[in-house]
């Protein structure tokens, strides 16, 4: 977690994102690069995933890019003095694949970003931006909900099923709690529709963390009408946690947390929430 990208528009959330990657940068010895995105694009074309629409005026842009670094000094004069390196870049375009560009052309392995989740109609239609680049990222990305100490953080909850398939999202979960020195809670949300006792699936969970050889680490078998409500719910309850979740997955009898679950949990939790969509499907 040596390189991280922070997409950043100068907002009250995400200064919480910029002073959870600095906290994150403190730690690894790494750098930081803030991304500002100039989006003059309409929303109802940028939905649409085709750009027919631009805007030439060379003097806006200007205007707008100068605007960006007098907000990236001012956010910098609050988080006060810093030795970790912190770099501006100001694109033009669509949020999401202007993440998605910087991502590989600045070598990132970890981005952190605000989202103050999307809700009704905009949910349904659009989705946040964060949701998009939670979906296609091709490294980690933290969705940061409020203010959280990285310091502080104790536990890990990492809801899971029953399946021996998941060697790169375990492995990238092993480095986490390396990280933050936690504890991992392998938690199995039990649906209405599930037949499995709660016994035998405590005994499943037990065995794939053996298998992996995880180590401190406790299960839980929660009952919840949805995957999401039982995750956040959870989460809420347990002080000093994060959530770490694939954004992959499959129906089936004991399926993997579906994508679209994730990125619900991360419209919807109060917690940071820790995704990966690099991850073997079980």
């Amino acid at each position: 977690m040596k390189n991280i990208l922070v997409p950043c528009d100068f907002s009250t959330a995400s200064e919480k994102a910029l002073r959870f990657a600095l906290d994150i940068a403190a730690l690894s010895e790494g750098e930081i690069t803030v991304l500002n995105v100039i989006n003059l694009t309409p929303s109802y074309i940028e939905d649409l995933e085709v750009n027919p629409y631009y805007v030439n005026s060379m003097s806006i842009l200007t205007e707008l890019k100068q605007e960006a670094v007098a907000s990236f000094d001012g956010i910098k004069k609050k988080l006060g003095a810093t030795k970790i390196p912190m770099k501006l870049v100001v694109e033009q375009g669509i949020v999401s694949q202007a993440v998605l560009k910087s991502i590989h052309r600045n070598q990132i392995d970890l981005v952190v970003m605000a989202t103050e989740g999307a809700t009704g109609l905009r949910e349904l239609l659009v989705g946040s931006n964060t949701e998009k680049i939670v979906r296609s990222s091709p490294v980690p990305v933290f969705a940061i909900h409020k203010s959280q100490k990285v310091g502080q953080v104790k536990n890990i909850i990492f809801p899971t099923t029953i399946g021996l398939r998941k060697e790169k999202l375990i492995e990238k979960v092993k480095v986490l709690q390396a990280f933050f020195k936690a504890r991992i809670h392998l938690l199995y949300i039990k649906t209405p529709e599930s037949k499995e006792k709660d016994l035998d699936l405590k005994v499943g969970l037990e065995n794939i963390a053996k298998f992996y050889g995880l180590t401190d680490f406790v299960v839980t078998v929660k009952h919840s009408k949805t995957e999401e409500d039982g995750i956040v719910q959870f989460a809420q309850d347990l002080p000093f946690s994060i959530i770490a979740m694939s954004t992959h997955g499959h129906t089936g009898l004991t399926h993997l947390m579906l994508g679209s679950i994730a990125e619900d949990v991360v419209n919807h939790s109060s917690e940071a929430v820790w995704t990966y969509a690099g991850s073997e499907i079980s």
